[in-house]
């Protein structure tokens, strides 16, 4: 027959089948080709990001631990600063830790979200260790701990036994105490947080 396609002796094709040979061809490179993922899209931070709170704790407390070597300085000024060098640091490294774990980079946003959530998360453990301590001594001797000279600075003495005998200022002494503890964590943990991110994104160290 003149329109068979296979010769009916042989089984041989008679003529090419130029449309079967470009179907198999695209199914050639369609398996070929690898398919194309998209990038997984960078969780934003915050306390919601589970591996975010995990870094920030992590460093936190190792960051505490640390701070301990502050009480090395002669001065109290020194011991602040030496505080906040740390607070900063912590904050670094929080971005480097969370971009290490996730192969994300962080914004400069991103890694001064990350340093606050590492503040927060310094002072609650502070504030827990604090009261812990309080609790076994006693709240009695919080007199004694403003009596302290590594504490109190240069205030005359006269000026905190002064202050022991109004609770009312006992109060305001703490909660000062506290908003200046909890900004200086905060702050300077957010800045080295943007700081580190800056710096790992433009060197293109997310991993």
């Amino acid at each position: 027959m003149e329109d068979a396609r296979f010769c009916h002796k042989c089984g041989r094709p008679l003529f090419d089948e130029p449309v079967l040979e470009r179907e198999e061809q695209a199914e050639a490179i369609a398996i070929a080709a690898p398919a194309t993922l998209p990038a997984p899209a960078s969780e934003e931070i915050s306390f919601r990001n589970t591996i975010a709170v995990r870094v920030g704790f992590l460093v936190a407390g190792l960051g505490i631990f640390v701070s301990n070597l502050t009480a090395l300085f002669p001065s109290v000024p020194l011991q602040f600063l030496a505080f906040i060098g740390l607070s900063m640091a912590s904050g670094v490294f929080a971005v480097w830790l969370y971009m290490r774990r996730t192969g994300q980079p962080l914004s400069v946003r991103g890694g001064a979200r990350l340093g606050w959530i590492t503040g927060v998360l310094s002072f609650l453990i502070v504030m827990v260790i604090t009261t812990l301590t309080l609790a076994m001594v006693g709240f009695d001797k919080i007199g004694e701990v403003f009596r302290d000279p590594a504490i109190r600075g240069g205030i005359p003495t006269a000026d905190i036994e002064r202050l022991m005998e109004n609770p009312g200022a006992i109060a305001t002494a703490l909660a000062f105490t506290l908003a200046v503890v909890f900004g200086a964590y905060t702050v300077a943990a957010s800045v080295g947080g943007a700081v580190g991110a800056k710096i790992l994104h433009k060197n293109g160290d997310p991993v």
